[in-house]
């Protein structure tokens, strides 16, 4: 099989409404219940992934419409009009807690570090093409990184009594705008 390297951006920024929402989010995801079915030998304190396309929760209705305020800045730099939102859902991690490798659905992924410090685990991307890990992701509290989906991933093994806790997400980007359309078709003639 012959393959060709395709770059594509990993991006980071900061949630606009984190310490508005940060404590009531914490309060909620730390009243759930404790997570019992770990897959892969993950060991994860709570994790309501299997509701993750429940779009009621309570959690979920607080911040839905800011988050998907978040992944339209991501998408117009991109160069989209769209980002549909398919599950949402938080995880968190205690002293030797950790999310073995794997990737998701949908053309994008990613974390919202809810509640985060630079003694925590950190996530681990290795490059799908040469299988090779090229990462650690530098994050800070309150910051929300996406990824392709296709990149595998994993949440290293926490090594700290600190409460990690995420919000990660499956995203996808759609409808090209139209300035970044007449860009491509701008490039594709020069080519030519």
């Amino acid at each position: 099989m012959k393959t060709f390297k395709c770059e594509t951006p990993i991006l980071k920024d900061k949630f606009e409404k984190h310490y508005f929402y940060k404590d009531k989010l914490l309060s909620i995801i730390n009243n759930q219940e404790e997570y019992s079915k770990n897959y892969n030998n993950d060991k994860l304190k709570k994790c309501d992934w299997n509701e993750s396309k429940n779009f009621e929760r309570l959690w979920v209705k607080l911040i839905i419409d800011d988050l998907r305020k978040q992944f339209l800045k991501f998408a117009d730099y991109l160069g989209f009009k769209k980002c549909m939102i398919y599950e949402l859902w938080n995880q968190q991690y205690e002293n030797q807690g950790e999310h073995g490798w794997h990737v998701h659905g949908h053309n994008y992924t990613g974390v919202y570090y809810l509640n985060f410090n630079k003694d925590c685990a950190k996530t681990r991307l290795l490059d799908p093409y040469t299988k090779k890990y090229f990462m650690d992701i530098e994050a800070e509290e309150g910051d929300i990184i996406i990824f392709p989906s296709s990149v595998i991933h994993t949440s290293q093994v926490q090594k700290t009594n600190f409460l990690k806790t995420i919000v990660s997400f499956n995203i996808s980007f759609d409808d090209i705008k139209k300035d970044t359309y007449e860009s491509i078709n701008k490039e594709v003639k020069i080519i030519k």
